[in-house]
């Protein structure tokens, strides 16, 4: 299968909150234990947008894991598909078994969703479950938000904004800006994994720099977004430390 792209793709995942090594199963991602739910972000031009995750068995006995997956929310138009072992058609929504040795881990697993340039958010659960004891499982929650990255770009040709700084962060982050005298509002969010607003902060065209006070958010995963004329122009990911 090609290699599908992944322009503008942007991984972001939340981390477990308790002790994955009292887990029978359990899931990771650049030496990240996943959350029960993570997000991930990709323009909806691109081709695909990819979840991947390593498949840990904390146990003494080798399983045979299988992968269910499931629908939240859908959004029209679109479509998604499983890779565990092998790559299914759209259609399959529980896959063959993939043998996990004892105590260690395995990389068959990608899910990935196809937004046919469709705005919006596909939420879809995926359970990894023992076939021999279905008790012992995991199931992770995914948004897939698909937004486009910069759809404001005509009003900021001669204009700049730069990436939010320092990133890591832990008190403040400011961003440096030239706006441009088509652009009428401009404001920054930021949002937790979830997809909340934790903060937000209009960007004042008579000056050139904003900063924003983070102090109050908890160490973790944050994502931002920058919006002229209540368009999205860049969307980036921000790292709190604590």
């Amino acid at each position: 299968m090609k290699k599908a792209l992944l322009t503008f793709a942007s991984f972001l995942f939340a981390v477990l909150s308790t002790n994955a090594q009292t887990q029978d199963l359990y899931l990771s991602w650049e030496g990240e234990t996943l959350g029960d739910t993570v997000i991930v972000w990709g323009s909806p031009d691109t081709t695909e947008i990819i979840l991947k995750a390593l498949v840990y068995n904390n146990t003494s006995e080798r399983m045979r894991i299988k992968v269910r997956r499931s629908y939240i929310v859908t959004v029209d138009s679109t479509g998604d598909y499983i890779c565990w072992g092998a790559c299914y058609p759209d259609f399959v929504s529980e896959t063959d078994t993939v043998g996990v040795p004892p105590g260690l881990s395995v990389d068959e697993f990608s899910a990935h969703y196809k937004p046919q340039s469709q705005i919006g958010t596909a939420v879809i659960e995926y359970l990894f479950f023992n076939d021999d004891n279905e008790d012992q499982n995991v199931k992770i929650v995914v948004k897939y938000w698909a937004s486009p990255q910069g759809i404001a770009d005509d009003a900021m040709q001669n204009g700049s904004i730069s990436d939010v700084y320092p990133n890591p962060a832990t008190h403040t982050v400011s961003i440096n800006y030239e706006l441009t005298p088509e652009v009428n509002s401009a404001k920054v969010k930021i949002m937790n994994l979830l997809g909340a607003v934790v903060k937000e902060q209009i960007i004042d065209r008579n000056a050139n720099k904003l900063t924003l006070d983070i102090s109050d958010l908890n160490g973790g995963i944050y994502f931002y977004t920058v919006l002229i004329n209540g368009k999205v122009y860049k969307t980036r990911k921000l790292i709190v430390q604590k």
